[in-house]
């Protein structure tokens, strides 16, 4: 999927596992917006340590 213009992947399905597994919460689910994400803000310094823990 590399090289393909943004949103035109061949290869996803759909199913959020990169959601799931993204360190820095950078991802969102498909038809989620920015302002429901911001609601979950909460999150975001678990999300920080976790990425400071890895590098």
């Amino acid at each position: 999927d590399l090289n393909q213009p943004w949103g035109s992947s061949e290869t996803c399905t759909g199913c959020g596992k990169c959601v799931h597994v993204c360190p820095t919460g950078a991802l969102f689910e498909k038809g989620r917006s920015v302002a429901e994400m911001l609601k979950r803000r909460q999150f975001l310094p678990y999300l920080t340590l976790m990425r400071e823990e890895r590098e």
